[in-house]
């Protein structure tokens, strides 16, 4: 190799190095919900499965989890159902989601079924 093919090698290292560091390094991190989480915030909630309860119509999950006041919503696009039959009431779970707001009250959506986990 040329001197100058060498050069050319190491700078487009470099480049997608750098590319790869600013994706990985500005990515939005996931923070525990709070009541001042702001809607669109991407958030968790770890505690226990109290309520898990289908829609009368759409076929999409409502979960209600323990030390959390608020409603954990999963579309059945995003995987209610798989939810449901894989999880119980009992179960220790933390849930990623985002923030949103629903009757002007706030809620959690989940947008994919392996966003919960059980603990």
């Amino acid at each position: 190799m040329q001197k100058e093919e060498k050069i050319v090698v190491v700078l487009l290292v470099m480049a997608v190095l750098s590319l790869i560091i600013g994706y990985f390094g500005f990515a939005p991190v996931a923070t525990a919900f709070s009541p001042d989480s702001k809607v669109g915030e991407k958030i968790y909630v770890e505690g226990t499965i109290v309520q898990k309860q289908m829609t009368a119509k759409g076929d999409n999950l409502i979960l209600t989890i323990s030390n959390v006041n608020v409603n954990i919503f999963i579309s059945k696009d995003n995987g209610a159902k798989e939810v449901f039959d894989t999880f119980k009431n009992g179960d220790k779970v933390r849930i990623d989601g985002k923030v949103a707001e629903f009757r002007n009250a706030l809620e959690i959506v989940v947008e994919n079924s392996k966003d919960v986990r059980k603990l």
